[in-house]
């Protein structure tokens, strides 16, 4: 599992599908959970047209994204997920891996069809809070 999601970091860090690199804005942020900061996890944009980048939170739950373009991202509407970055792994006869159960960062927002998280970026530097609740 932790594989997978490092693949998916990679992947959406280097992913340009879509877009021609112009109007690239900044967008940073802080992620919160009922009003603590996250400060183990990451943040990943995926657009309507296939583009996607992710960032790590910093230890005030603070994140800058950045991509191909450089430090920004090109305009458009963004689903947006946080995840963990640890993971357990629970080794049995199967040897099946489970993720690691953190209480700050509810299942909902980890997945793109139910964090409910979106931000249409447009010219110029954006802040996008991402304020988390159970």
């Amino acid at each position: 599992m932790f594989a997978r999601l490092m693949l998916m970091v990679a992947g959406l860090a280097f992913c340009g599908c879509g877009s021609s690199g112009s109007d690239v804005s900044k967008v940073s942020g802080t992620v919160t959970f009922n009003g603590q900061p996250v400060n183990d996890g990451i943040v990943s944009f995926m657009s309507d047209s296939g583009f996607g980048t992710s960032a790590l939170l910093g230890d005030d739950g603070s994140y800058q994204l950045r991509s191909q373009h450089g430090k920004g991202i090109p305009s458009g509407v963004y689903k947006v997920t946080v995840s963990p970055m640890s993971e357990d792994v629970a080794e049995s006869e199967s040897r099946t891996y489970r993720a690691a159960k953190r209480d700050d960062i509810p299942s909902k927002y980890q997945n793109f069809e139910t964090s409910a998280l979106e931000l249409r970026v447009e010219n110029g530097p954006q802040v996008f809070d991402i304020q988390m609740k159970p």
